[in-house]
């Protein structure tokens, strides 16, 4: 900016120069006539404006590479930038990633545990049910065995009664046809009288 200034003090300068050259210049011509100086006049002039375009060249040569300077400066300033945020995307995405990987380590370690409990559910189920299984049959089996043992008994019940019928009928046979002894009727007689104490009796 301050070059931009100074270029155009120059141009304003240089253009002033003339101007004030060429009222010198006709002034001497107003007042003797002819312009003695008109060579020299020249011959400076052209040697100012050399000396102003070198000048001016230089300027715009320094100013090109001030902006040349400028230029590089911020390519690199955003260079820095871009690979800062580079950097600050790469750390992001490094830590989404540990994140989202711990994420799923917890995840799958989470699903293991609720397998296993399921598992052991499952397998605990399974053997109380087997249990019960096993003493629904160990009373089915005790039932079946007492039922059993009751039809025994009551069988073994109906024979003795049978058989002591059959006796019965058969001392009842005896004393009829009189070949028992008087004892023995006695005997016949009490056991048909009361029958319980005959069967306590014979049962001992």
């Amino acid at each position: 900016m301050k070059q931009l200034i100074l270029i155009i003090t120059l141009i304003f300068l240089t253009t002033g120069c003339q101007e004030n050259s060429s009222g010198s210049g006709a002034y001497l011509m107003n007042n003797n006539g002819v312009n003695q100086n008109s060579l020299a006049n020249r011959t400076q002039d052209k040697a100012q404006e050399r000396k102003n375009k070198l000048e001016i060249s230089k300027i715009n040569n320094q100013a090109k590479i001030e902006i040349a300077t400028i230029e590089s400066e911020n390519k690199l300033l955003v260079a820095k930038v871009n690979a800062k945020a580079s950097e600050e995307i790469a750390k992001t995405d490094s830590k989404t990633k540990i994140k989202t990987t711990q994420i799923d380590a917890i995840t799958k370690k989470e699903d293991t545990q609720m397998t296993f409990y399921v598992s052991i559910s499952i397998v605990l189920v399974v053997i109380i049910a087997l249990y019960l299984l096993y003493l629904n049959n160990k009373n089915n089996r005790k039932l079946k065995a007492k039922i059993h043992e009751d039809k025994l008994k009551q069988e073994l019940e109906l024979k003795e009664r049978e058989h002591h019928e059959q006796r019965l009928h058969k001392m009842l046979d005896l004393v009829a046809e009189g070949k028992l002894s008087p004892q023995m009727e006695e005997e016949v007689i009490l056991s048909i009288s009361n029958p319980t104490q005959k069967s306590i009796t014979s049962k001992k």
